[in-house]
């Protein structure tokens, strides 16, 4: 007899998932030998920390410099904002000095010491009023 040619042909068993390599720490024990301080569980050393959490710690270390740094910007932030109410208040005060001594200088005491200099004096006849009729209007 012949073979069935529409066998549907055995499907292969899948391989085996690579276990997760993590560079940065392979890296690292080459350097320092992490490996006996922070190795995988074995065996009778149950109490060493495993190397697949060193990202989590990592993580968790970023996210605390992350926040460390906000606070730091948070006090600059109120620092510079108390240096420039206290620039404010120095420049109202200056303002309302100014301003004091300009309406100070417009009054009329002050204007004649300053008018005298130059040769000029008060008069002390008042002012004469003139009074055109309606008759003598230049039309």
């Amino acid at each position: 007899m012949s073979e069935n040619k529409r066998r549907p042909k055995p499907i292969p068993p899948k391989p085996p998932k690579r276990k997760r390599e993590y560079h940065l720490f392979n890296w690292l024990n080459k350097i320092f030998p992490l490996d006996r301080v922070f190795g995988e569980k074995l065996p009778g050393q149950e109490e060493r920390l495993p190397v697949k959490y060193f990202y989590y710690f990592g993580w968790v270390i970023i996210l605390l410099v992350i926040y460390e740094r906000i606070g730091f910007q948070s006090e600059q932030y109120v620092r510079s904002s108390i240096k420039l109410k206290k620039e404010v208040d120095d420049l109202r005060a200056e303002y309302t000095s100014i301003h004091a001594e300009y309406m100070k200088s417009g009054k009329q005491s002050v204007v004649m010491e300053k008018v005298k200099t130059q040769g000029l004096e008060e008069s002390l006849i008042p002012p004469k009023r003139l009074v055109v009729s309606d008759d003598e209007r230049p039309e």
